[in-house]
């Protein structure tokens, strides 16, 4: 694949436009405007997160640069956030000129075995990943070149990578886990890794078939789809792979228990963020593993569990879990007020609620954020409330998830000043958002429930929700 790479001058700032044409996503970078969210897709070249210092150019679609195209600009993020909109009606003959095009069969052919290294300092900014947030909107993770190497220890450690090692690398490399726990693990000790450029599941079983890999890094949903494959096919995993490890989201402990019988493989549930680089708490390959239980911290990770006042909690005590060490970030991009709120003396408060057993294994209870995740992947509800907002025949918006066997969906509830059909809220959201976060239900509802404040009771809308579903499948199974 070829991204092909537009560049001209504007003022005394160099912007650059970056179009794959192959894609969906068209990606806009301001210099000196630092690190774009690189969320743009379709037409929906702004969102209510982009960075300061972006300059949007009227003109650009999809399908390449055109001239005449309408695109949706949302106006009032774009006052909030210091974005310059620049309408060219005539960009489709502007003077951009092709500036380079890399291509990684030719990149490698030119490569030599002798080079300089370049020399870093162990504080020196590594890079900039985003994750969606308490709030709902994408904050910048600043990480270093320690976090890196400090995360690499203390997975090398944990797993006991040599290069030997073949690792599947069938999750997404823009995500933090697959970028440092199949990427950079096997970039810095010299292991191998098995692409697989698109997931589907029969994809998965014929490649670690063929190429027989050692260690297995992938999301509960993939697991459960093995599962499911092996049961049928009534055949076990190669006898290559040692482990097997699982993380972004909870793992059923019925599809561990399944997925060992059939595989013969042991599954090592994880836990990690993008503020952490990652894994930090994994269970054990030799010795005690707890089904449910996110693990062990690892080396160079500590962990504890706090009340809301950053009082630690005893064992068995639900509350607040927070990390350190010196693979957490020391803080948000361009985010101070952030930063000091979720990086307190060292420690970073994760946002999500657990308990620490007797033997050190720590438990997550329960999201304190509301992000739903699908595929391993983190949705802010808010994104996608404020998508079908913009609608003028939607009132209110409400968006949750909801467990479907082993893998979460979106559902919105929404109530109309006029009426609208569920097909043309889908064609807005399909226009704007990717599609993992486009709604797999909408339902219309006459009213949301709010708390006297005025707040949606999401809690109360998915019981609500829950018991409906029931009513129906009772009259549908007696009809």
């Amino acid at each position: 694949m070829k991204w092909k790479i537009f560049s001209r001058k504007k003022r005394k700032d160099e912007w650059r436009l970056i179009y794959n044409p192959e894609g969906k996503i068209v990606d806009l970078v301001a210099l000196p405007g630092a690190v774009i969210e690189g969320r743009l897709a379709g037409r929906y070249l702004m969102s209510s997160s982009v960075t300061k210092g972006t300059v949007i150019i009227s003109g650009v679609s999809q399908k390449g640069i055109l001239a005449g195209v309408d695109v949706a600009v949302d106006h009032k993020a774009a006052s909030e956030n210091s974005v310059e909109i620049a309408y060219q009606p005539r960009s489709g003959r502007a003077s951009l000129r092709p500036a380079e095009t890399i291509n990684f069969e030719e990149m490698m052919l030119e490569a030599k075995s002798d080079f300089d290294p370049v020399l870093r300092d162990p504080d020196d900014l590594a890079c900039i990943l985003y994750t969606s947030g308490t709030t709902g909107l994408p904050k910048g993770v600043r990480l270093t070149v320690e976090n890196f190497v400090s995360e690499q220890q203390a997975t090398e450690q944990a797993l006991d990578v040599t290069t030997e090692d073949k690792i599947i690398g069938v999750l997404p490399f823009f995500h933090v886990f697959g970028l440092s726990n199949v990427f950079h693990l096997a970039l810095v000790h010299g292991a191998s890794i098995v692409l697989i450029p698109q997931y589907s599941p029969g994809n998965l079983l014929k490649t670690i078939t063929k190429h027989l890999p050692t260690l297995m890094v992938l999301i509960p949903t993939m697991f459960g789809h093995l599962q499911v494959l092996l049961e049928r096919r009534k055949k076990g995993l190669p006898d290559s792979i040692r482990v097997c490890v699982s993380g972004a989201a909870p793992l059923p402990r019925e599809t561990i228990e399944i997925f060992e019988r059939a595989s013969g493989c042991k599954v090592l549930e994880g836990y990690g963020l993008t503020e952490t680089v990652s894994a930090c708490c994994l269970n054990p390959i030799e010795g005690i593993s707890k089904p449910g239980s996110i693990g062990l911290p690892l080396s160079g990770f500590e962990m504890k569990v706090v009340d809301e006042n950053g009082k630690k909690l005893p064992s068995g005590e639900v509350g607040e879990i927070t990390v350190r060490g010196d693979a957490v970030s020391r803080g948000y991009y361009n985010l101070e007020g952030q930063t000091r709120q979720s990086f307190i003396d060292g420690w970073f408060l994760t946002g999500d609620m657990g308990y620490r057993d007797q033997d050190g294994f720590f438990f997550i209870t329960d999201r304190k954020k509301e992000i739903i995740i699908k595929g391993g992947l983190n949705i802010s509800p808010r994104e996608v409330e404020d998508v079908l907002s913009q609608h003028q025949a939607v009132k209110d918006v409400a968006v949750i998830g909801r467990k479907k066997g082993e893998r979460e969906e979106i559902v919105a509830f929404v109530t109309t000043k006029k009426e609208i059909s569920k097909k043309e809220l889908t064609g807005l959201c399909r226009s704007v958002l990717s599609n993992f976060k486009i709604p797999d239900e909408i339902c219309f509802v006459d009213v949301l429930p709010m708390s006297i404040t005025g707040k949606v009771l999401k809690k109360e809308l998915a019981e609500d929700y829950q018991d409906e579903r029931r009513i129906e499948q009772d009259e549908n199974g007696s009809g």
